[in-house]
């Protein structure tokens, strides 16, 4: 499902199951996280953002 841009904003709509999720986004070719949000280090080192669905 492809993200619908509306100026600087970009959406998706998702149902999703309950669950722990881990994301980041790629901005100008690097990938990115939000530091003001939840964060965990992936297997390889990595930091993402941390979203728990209930």
């Amino acid at each position: 499902k492809p993200l619908i841009s509306t100026g600087k904003d970009h959406v998706i709509l998702l149902v999703l199951p309950s669950g722990l999720y881990q994301y980041k986004f790629i901005v100008d070719g690097e990938w990115r996280y939000i530091p003001d949000l939840p964060c965990v280090p992936d297997d390889m080192g990595c930091v993402n953002n941390l979203l728990e669905v209930q």
